[in-house]
């Protein structure tokens, strides 16, 4: 499966306002659609406005974000939203939520470690005591885009066309053109055992009737250390999120196709929340989404 993600708001504090809606959307397209995306939004995008050679979501019309949505339910994709209103979250306690996460990154080292690696996450931890609030919220919403992603694209695949669980090739949209800025090495780095310590709390889903078989090289068996950290290791399956986190991730400045396909989309739930897109323009988008009770 494809992956791209992008993000939409200013993710920053906003106390006082009627609201402040920032978004981050993960659009996944399967392997066996992508020629057929690329060829349907390609036909679709010459009619579209652009700004420097690039389609951006916030200069489209309800019409055209409507005809976008069409061709991405033709394809087989899903779309995953993640948002936050930020008018909901003052400063004070996002700066107290990014100490704990602070706290909690070294929390675990011991003697034990190797000294090499206990100058790594040291330096991890720094690196976040620096960061802006807005960089810190838009890592956390990001993390649990990247969960809900996998979690619900497994289950769906699994009853549909399993081969999708084979592999994840993902793309997020840079945010410069010439270098991988540091708020991206530092993601890129942390969303890992980042990741793999939510699985411990909170499995991925996995359903008897779903089909598993292209996901067999990823299981992988805990060691002693990681295990005491699972609230349930019979509960779900435990997989290696290495290789499918790291076997094909990048940053990408190019105004690809997949990456121009989520920013519209992405935008467009945005501005519906905000009150600032008519029905025309959202009311495709939910047939996008994976539904559940919550």
């Amino acid at each position: 499966m494809h992956i791209f993600i992008d993000e939409s708001g200013t993710f920053a504090s906003a106390p006082g306002k009627r609201n402040s809606v920032s978004a981050v959307g993960a659009l996944i397209v399967p392997d066996h659609s992508m020629k057929g995306f690329e060829k349907l939004y390609g036909r679709l995008r010459t009619r579209l406005p652009k700004t420097k050679g690039e389609v951006k979501g916030k200069t489209l019309e309800e019409r055209q974000i409507a005809e976008l949505a069409g061709i991405l339910r033709k394809v087989g994709a899903i779309l995953e939203i993640v948002t936050i209103d930020m008018a909901t979250h003052p400063e004070q306690a996002i700066l107290k939520h990014k100490a704990s996460q602070e706290e909690a990154i070294t929390a675990s080292l011991t003697s034990e470690h190797h000294p090499n690696a206990v100058h790594e996450v040291w330096r991890l931890r720094s690196e976040l005591e620096a960061m802006s609030a807005q960089l810190y919220v838009q890592s956390v919403v990001m993390g649990e885009l990247v969960y809900h992603s996998l979690n619900h694209a497994g289950v769906y695949f699994s009853l549909r066309t399993a081969s999708e669980l084979g592999e994840y090739h993902w793309v997020i949209d840079a945010k410069e053109r010439r270098k991988t800025t540091p708020w991206e090495k530092w993601w890129q780095t942390v969303i890992l055992p980042m990741l793999e310590s939510k699985t411990f709390r909170t499995p991925f889903l996995s359903i008897k009737e779903g089909d598993y078989r292209w996901r067999e090289r990823f299981r992988t068996t805990l060691s002693d250390y990681k295990r005491q950290f699972v609230s349930n290791p019979n509960n779900g399956e435990i997989f290696d999120l290495r290789p499918v986190m790291q076997e094909d991730f990048r940053f990408s400045p190019e105004p690809e196709l997949g990456l121009e396909a989520v920013d519209i989309v992405t935008n467009a739930v945005r501005r519906a929340m905000s009150g600032n897109l008519s029905r025309a323009g959202w009311i495709e988008l939910p047939k996008l989404m994976i539904h559940r009770k919550e």
